[in-house]
């Protein structure tokens, strides 16, 4: 009996601390206006718990002039020894050059260049194309340095965008380069094969329904607000890497949380939110479409 009176106290008392760490962390992340899913997402939060754990009461955190300038200085020189350890490996396993166009958070379009190489990924450098034609021979030009950056003798393959231009691209590095080949990024066949999956009759109906649902349920705040009461304040919005990913994603979250969507259908709620002439009629194609999956 004594051992589980203590094991039970120890349980406890460790609720009780976790509720005092939940408070101080929540107060910290709310009066900052830090975006809560970090702490899901970001690699460091539970190690940053452990180490201030660990170093007991009392312990002061670093400043703002410390994090930085003394810690930044000491992280920049931690990626150094990491880039350069990567590097040691080229010679050895040989390495893939990485190209990706996108646009920056300011809509600039920008090329990024990545190095792959013993399933480890290093950043290389990226260029602003603002005003400049994406042209064959100007992109060829841009990989053509990076490859001879990195070095011609530790390249093997080189993996880009599905794009007419850059298969050229490809094309013309193998053709000066005979031990390289070219590839492209596995995300943009599967998007292909996802695209004509989606376009078979059946399933095409199928996801056109889906962005019925979807859509309307996310026209309206109210009815966003009454969906997450179900769904336990989770989306069925969950963007994917490419368009046709996405769709399919979407489906899947209509799946997933069918019995709580179910249940929204038949509220009160859910029929005053959307008693307007204009939702209604969406509302009435919509309710079957969801009760019947």
């Amino acid at each position: 009996m004594f051992p589980s009176k203590q094991k039970s106290i120890e349980s406890l008392f460790s609720t009780e601390n976790m509720k005092k760490v939940g408070k101080a962390s929540s107060k910290f992340f709310l009066f900052n206006a830090i975006p809560f899913n970090i702490v899901d997402s970001g690699p460091y939060y539970q190690s940053m718990i452990d180490t201030i754990a660990e170093a007991g009461l009392g312990i002061k955190g670093p400043i703002g002039y410390q994090i930085g300038n003394t810690y930044l200085e000491e992280k920049v020189q931690d990626l150094e020894v990491y880039t350069t350890t990567l590097k040691a490996k080229w010679p050895i396993y040989g390495c893939a050059i990485m190209c990706d166009g996108c646009s920056s958070r300011t809509r600039k379009p920008i090329i990024n260049f990545m190095i792959y190489c013993d399933r480890s990924m290093i950043y290389h450098s990226l260029v602003d194309t603002t005003n400049i034609p994406k042209t064959t021979n100007y992109i060829f030009s841009l990989m053509d340095k990076v490859v001879e950056e990195v070095g011609e003798e530790n390249v093997v393959q080189v993996v880009t965008d599905n794009e007419a231009s850059l298969k050229v691209v490809g094309m013309l590095l193998m053709e000066k380069r005979k031990h390289f080949f070219w590839s492209p990024f596995a995300t943009h066949y599967i998007d292909l094969m996802l695209e004509d999956i989606g376009s078979m009759k059946q399933i095409k109906e199928t996801l056109d329904q889906a962005k019925m649902i979807i859509g309307f349920i996310y026209n309206s705040l109210k009815v966003v607000n009454l969906m997450k009461v179900f769904t336990k304040d989770r989306d069925l919005l969950r963007p994917g890497i490419t368009r046709f990913a996405t769709e399919f994603i979407s489906l899947e979250s209509l799946i997933r949380y069918e019995a709580d969507l179910k249940r929204m259908c038949t509220t009160n709620e859910w029929c005053e939110f959307n008693k307007d002439r204009s939702r209604k009629n969406v509302r009435d194609k919509c309710r079957p479409s969801i009760l019947s999956s």
